[in-house]
């Protein structure tokens, strides 16, 4: 800013808070701000101040005002570097190329835009794959997640009671406890849990044995999620039914529908006029 700059800048405060100016004001000004322009974000911070407060104006005021000024417009406009295609950029000509993108934003050049914008983001496929399934039907029902003859196959090798813990089919991952296939859960006191087993265990038993209903992960599979989803979960940890249950309840089902009713048999009362049969 030059003396001249100075003393016009000096004269729009003027209009606001009718101080008198001097050639030595002129020059102090341009030499406090030597490095600044005299260009309408100095003349917005200028406004911008008296529009706040009915305190006298300084050079520390414009610059302070200005940089917020122009800051706001680099943060709206969310500028993201591009680097040439197809050509080698040296350390010198990125710095360059990056500056003069930055003072784009400032001056207002490169327009405001939100963050997918800048980034020219698309929805991940795996969400499209989602948005092109809504509206589907859904009367038919689905296949179970986890099938009675895999869950037997598990149960199997685990012995006594532990065959209800189908958990103890993989090892736990828990840092404290780090348990063996077959073996129960240790708490923080070395004592075993026998009637259950670490979050971190039922989470890794479900992603070995079990589909996700939600992101369609297979067995082995992660979750997109970082943890499985609880639908997974409840699928691997779902009761498989009891062939030879239903079977026994069928047949006592069958055998009582198909006894005759045995006849009703009088019973003696006592009544005021004697023995009834």
């Amino acid at each position: 800013m030059t003396p001249a700059d100075a003393a016009e800048l000096l004269t729009l405060c003027a209009a606001f808070d009718r101080r008198t100016i001097g050639e030595a004001d002129a020059r102090a000004w341009a030499y406090a701000l030597r490095d600044v322009p005299l260009d309408d974000d100095t003349r917005d911070a200028v406004a911008d101040h008296y529009g706040r407060t009915e305190e006298w104006i300084t050079p520390a005021h414009v610059r302070k005002i200005r940089a917020r000024i122009r800051a706001d417009r680099i943060g709206a406009a969310h500028p993201v570097y591009e680097p040439p295609q197809g050509a080698y950029e040296t350390g010198a000509q990125f710095t360059a190329r990056r500056r003069a993108q930055i003072s784009a934003a400032a001056d207002g050049t490169l327009p405001a835009r939100s963050i997918g914008q800048a980034l020219d983001a698309a929805p991940p496929r795996k969400v499209l794959a989602l948005v092109a399934g809504i509206g589907r039907p859904v009367d038919d029902e689905p296949a179970p997640y986890i099938t009675p003859e895999r869950k037997a196959e598990v149960r199997a090798p685990l012995s006594g009671k532990r065959a209800a813990l189908v958990e103890l089919a993989v090892d736990c991952p828990n840092e404290q406890c780090r348990a063996s296939r077959r073996h129960l859960c240790k708490g923080s006191r070395g004592a075993e849990l026998r009637t259950g087993v670490h979050a971190s265990r039922r989470d890794a038993y479900a992603v070995a044995y079990a589909t996700c209903p939600e992101c369609q992960a297979g067995p082995g599979q992660q979750c997109t999620a970082p943890e499985p989803h609880p639908a997974r979960i409840r699928a691997a940890l779902a009761p498989a039914p009891d062939a030879e249950d239903d079977e026994d309840k069928q047949q006592d089902l069958a055998r009582l529908m198909s006894t005759p009713p045995q006849p009703r048999t009088a019973r003696a009362r006592h009544t005021t006029g004697g023995l009834r049969a």
